[in-house]
């Protein structure tokens, strides 16, 4: 079956391409039909060169990828209503971490175009388990946004930690982007201060330390230094560590920008977005609340007064056409 390259197909007839009686798997964040002489990939794009699927990866797909006679490789992008055709990549490259494949390498002979890389890139299907399971929206957010970034592995693990301290430390494996610069969660144990509570983060330049209460793997969490006493977030730990990574992302990336909005401006910013279903949290205003879409994340600060404080991180410069046209007052703007 032959398919123009850049056309947009729908899921199964992108998945016939593997032949009849191909087997479909699902990966970290991809999916694949197995044939005899052809795999299928259906993923995500960041580069206009190439795209890099994350582990960890069905077995068998690893298995028909590294043997001596490899199949054919059709890659399509996951689209809101298909799959973008990438063509046949002309090398499939296989990265391995201590023995387990940790990432596939597709490199495409004819570059995506610009206009259309905005399109396919990271999904927000980590959004649909925020209300459940925040740590695991957590890992696949972290996976995708971070998934070019190289990962030397996490640290050590301390035993005591709560299990959503070591989702996260195991997520961000040992990346200081992860970690983050305009707030910081520290990437090994600190000791209990007098009064119980233990350090695990805080503010870039000091302003304030973040503790966690030492008990339970959902501990309630505080600011020691916004105020004259400490002050509680309104989520626990395992909706904080989240939210605090959403808006590290859209505070700390190299793409983006910062301005403060009036309240019809923001609507216009995040109209295609959707909000975080998170409590807002109290910093870096009173009242922060994170939106999301593909590529795209923004943080809204408001305090008592009309105008809000935003910062914006998308993971490509197309991404940001959009908010070049809308007249804002940017204090910053990259990209």
């Amino acid at each position: 079956m032959e398919i123009e390259l850049w056309s947009v197909i729908a899921e199964p007839e992108a998945l016939a391409l593997a032949g009849p009686g191909a087997t479909l798997l699902t990966g970290a964040d991809a999916a694949y039909a197995v044939g005899r002489d052809a795999v299928v990939v259906i993923g995500r794009s960041e580069d206009t060169t190439e795209m890099i699927l994350p582990g960890p990866f069905p077995r068998l797909v690893e298995e028909r990828l590294a043997g001596m006679l490899r199949p054919a490789v059709h890659a399509f992008a996951r689209l809101p209503g298909g799959c973008l055709t990438l063509g046949v990549p002309r090398a499939t490259e296989l990265g391995y971490r201590r023995g387990a494949l940790h990432d596939i390498r597709l490199r495409f002979e004819a570059p995506i175009p610009p206009e259309l890389l905005g399109r396919v890139t990271p999904g927000v299907d980590w959004l649909d388990r925020v209300p459940s399971d925040p740590i695991g929206a957590m890992e696949r957010f972290v996976a995708g946004w971070f998934a070019e970034v190289p990962a030397p592995g996490p640290p050590p693990l301390a035993a005591e930690l709560p299990t959503a301290l070591r989702a996260f430390h195991r997520a961000a494996a040992g990346r200081p982007e992860v970690y983050g610069r305009s707030s910081r969660i520290l990437p090994e144990p600190a000791p209990a201060r007098p009064d119980g509570l233990i350090p695990f983060g805080h503010e870039g330049d000091g302003v304030f330390t973040l503790l966690r209460e030492p008990d339970g793997d959902d501990p309630r969490v505080y600011y020691d230094g916004l105020g004259d006493r400490l002050l509680p977030e309104r989520d626990r730990l395992c909706g904080f560590l989240l939210h605090s990574t959403l808006a590290r992302a859209a505070m700390d990336g190299p793409l983006g920008g910062m301005a403060f909005v009036d309240r019809a401006q923001a609507r216009r910013v995040v109209a295609p977005l959707r909000r975080v279903p998170l409590r807002p949290m109290r910093w870096p205003s009173l009242f922060s609340r994170c939106y999301a879409g593909p590529g795209t994340v923004v943080l809204l600060g408001a305090d008592e007064a009309d105008w809000l404080e935003m910062y914006v991180g998308v993971r490509h410069p197309a991404l940001l056409r959009r908010l070049r046209k809308l007249g804002l007052d940017w204090e910053s703007f990259t990209g």
